[in-house]
């Protein structure tokens, strides 16, 4: 049969029994991506599409993920499905890219906490609920590069040296010039 010629052919319907076989032998995981039956409706696909004079004999079917499945539609693909090693790793390196994501959102809420708390301490030493946000974001990434004690101690340490809140920044950002300049008369 030549490529790209399709032949309408009757499809004969899958069994339960020899689904359930074929879902067994692959483990309930979607040979193409890993994805397992816990986290995705599988397919019994044709490796040699229907379409294209495949039949329903067990080495013609594959398990498949419904989004792998409805992807590859009646093409046959030219590659081999991936081997059960192939398909392992597949599989652990969806699982630690999912973990890194997990921490990665542990990390901004972390982040977010951490600036909630400094905007209350901001707060509470000038006495208002308003800020400047760009003085906010510089004083923030000040609590990032030398931790909270040191630029909350800072932050008091203007307060009490400042009449207004609007020059508390630029304070902080002169004490933070002088460490930093003390810092490197040191190095």
């Amino acid at each position: 049969m030549e490529a790209g010629v399709f032949v309408f052919m009757e499809r004969k319907p899958i069994g339960k029994r020899l689904r359930f076989e074929i879902f067994a032998r692959d483990g309930f995981t979607c040979r193409y991506c890993g994805r397992q039956s816990d986290t995705v409706i599988l397919h019994i696909d044709h490796i040699h599409p229907v379409c294209q004079g495949g039949t329903n004999d067990p080495s013609n079917l594959i398990t498949s993920c419904v989004d792998c499945n409805l992807g590859k539609a009646g093409k046959k693909i030219d590659q081999h499905v991936p081997s059960e090693s192939s398909r392992l790793s597949m599989a652990q390196d969806l699982r630690e890219q999912a973990q890194l994501a997990s921490l990665a959102i542990d990390a901004a809420k972390a982040t977010t906490q951490k600036r909630s708390m400094m905007i209350a301490f901001w707060n509470e030493q000038t006495g208002r609920e308003l800020y400047d946000k760009t003085t906010i974001q510089t004083i923030f990434s000040y609590v990032q590069e030398y931790g909270e004690s040191v630029v909350y101690g800072w932050i008091e340490k203007a307060a009490f040296n400042c009449p207004t809140d609007t020059r508390m920044g630029k304070y902080i950002s002169g004490i933070r010039r002088a460490v930093k300049a003390e810092t490197q008369d040191d190095a």
